[in-house]
């Protein structure tokens, strides 16, 4: 808005003086009497806020005003006499002088350009090129710097472009739309969820021509949306034209423009359609679940973060000579007292840990005094949809009798290991006394009886 306004001073003001300066020469040609002279003329250039060049007819600059030393960093004696091609940056085809030749004298020419500032930079101008007779003066060239302006257009465009970006690329499905109903900006994620390929034509399309079959009670949110309500669903059943049947969350709300009125509507849906399906497949899972621990051989448990009981069978409760109804929506820790302290610390610690647990030892104690042995596996199970912990359910595997075969297999071993020992240090020993008898017989004089103990062959 600022940007057409300065626009419009710039034109206005080009407007005026290129009218002031025809005037001038229109004076000076006729010899009429005229308030308005050179010194006037000069004042009114060098107070101006736009740069100013005058050129001769060859094109040379022989007149700048403060404003363009300004705005290009140039000394005035760095630009007076330079060709105005000098500044000027052009085109391969492009030929300024000859362009100003062709100016009609009464009519000033508007373009837009680029100069070259003192430190090579370029600047991009708005220009206006009048032809007049003045002296010297046979061209004077009025400049209005646009870097301002298109660093702003360019910012815009970026913010554009970035929200572009973000919506297209959001992990939810976003559709924006102007008052029309038709799009302006949507997501990959909305294409995917209502079925439309990347490269449809959506964007300037309206929304019930991409998709026909939408409610009429949808169009009345949406309606309603641009009035400037927030309407949202969180489970809304839609039925498409093929028959088929999907669930909807969503959410429309109206967007506003700069100037406070609506734009036009946003519109944020999830189709949770799969999400329904995985509900029921659930609730069937759960009845199968269910039935499965409770005629399961194994003993298994099932408790929540709370470490409260929710679920066990009989092959649990019976380790603990307890019945299941005895168990249910109890702590976890009353059975503390039929575990090793030390093994029920450690089956704690990774209880709360909300960690797998595989292979964990536990005995328990049984009312006879044994001691049943228990290998435990764990895991936690939590909501697909929120992802939040529901529960653990452990299972465990009695090996009381591989313990006992295990501990009989090392009695074994320890006694094997013991005999040969004892073997090893009999063979020794006899070896010693074959060298002794050895040694006896060599100070009598005669000869080894035992060779093999010398490294020697047997006579």
């Amino acid at each position: 808005m600022q940007n057409g306004v300065e626009r419009l001073i710039f034109i206005s003001l080009l407007v005026v003086m290129g009218t002031a300066l025809i005037i001038l020469s229109r004076a000076r040609r006729t010899k009429t009497a005229s308030r308005l002279n050179g010194s006037s003329l000069s004042l009114l250039l060098e107070a101006m806020r736009e740069g100013y060049l005058g050129l001769n007819g060859e094109g040379r600059i022989v007149d700048v005003n403060d404003s363009y030393l300004a705005m290009t960093g140039y000394r005035r004696r760095d630009v007076i006499g330079l060709h105005i091609e000098q500044l000027v940056i052009l085109g391969e085809d492009d030929h300024l002088f000859a362009r100003l030749k062709d100016i009609d004298r009464d009519r000033p020419a508007y373009y837009r350009g680029e100069h070259r500032a003192k430190d090579g930079s370029h600047i991009p101008m708005e220009v206006s090129v009048t032809a007049i007779s003045m002296g010297e003066v046979s061209f004077i060239c009025l400049y209005r710097d646009l870097r301002e302006q298109e660093r702003a257009e360019h910012e815009v465009r970026h913010s554009l472009d970035l929200l572009r970006y973000v919506i297209e690329h959001t992990q939810s499905a976003v559709a924006v739309f102007d008052t029309d109903m038709c799009y302006r900006f949507v997501s990959e994620k909305y294409l995917e969820e209502y079925h439309l390929g990347r490269s449809d034509p959506v964007i300037g399309v309206n929304h019930y021509t991409v998709i026909p079959d939408l409610p009429e009670r949808w169009k009345e949110a949406h309606r309603r949306a641009l009035a400037g309500e927030v309407l949202s669903c969180q489970d809304d059943r839609f039925e498409r034209q093929d028959g088929s049947v999907e669930y909807t969350r969503w959410e429309c709300r109206p967007w506003f423009q700069s100037d406070g009125s609506i734009g036009g509507m946003v519109l944020y849906t999830e189709n949770i359609t799969a999400q329904k399906q995985f509900e029921h497949e659930l609730m069937e899972a759960r009845d199968y679940l269910s039935a499965l621990i409770t005629r399961a051989n194994a003993p298994i448990v099932v408790w929540d973060e709370e470490l409260t009981i929710v679920r066990t069978n009989p092959a649990f409760a019976s380790l603990f000579g307890m019945e299941v109804g005895h168990l249910v929506g109890k702590d976890l820790r009353i059975l503390e007292r039929f575990i090793d302290k030390a093994e029920n610390e450690q089956a704690i610690s990774l209880f709360l840990s909300r960690q797998r647990i595989d292979a964990v030892e536990i005995g328990i104690k049984q009312a006879d005094g044994s001691v049943k042995t228990v290998l435990w596996t764990a895991a936690p199970v939590y909501d697909p949809a929120s992802a939040k912990l529901q529960a653990f359910i452990g299972q465990g595997q009695e090996i009381s009798e591989r313990k006992r075969v295990e501990a009989e297999n090392q009695k074994q071993l320890a006694m094997l290991q013991r005999w040969y020992a004892v073997m090893a240090h009999r063979e020794e020993r006899v070896m010693e006394l074959k060298r002794e008898v050895n040694e006896l017989l060599t100070e009598a004089g005669r000869s080894v009886r035992y060779a093999s103990v010398e490294g020697r062959s047997e006579p």
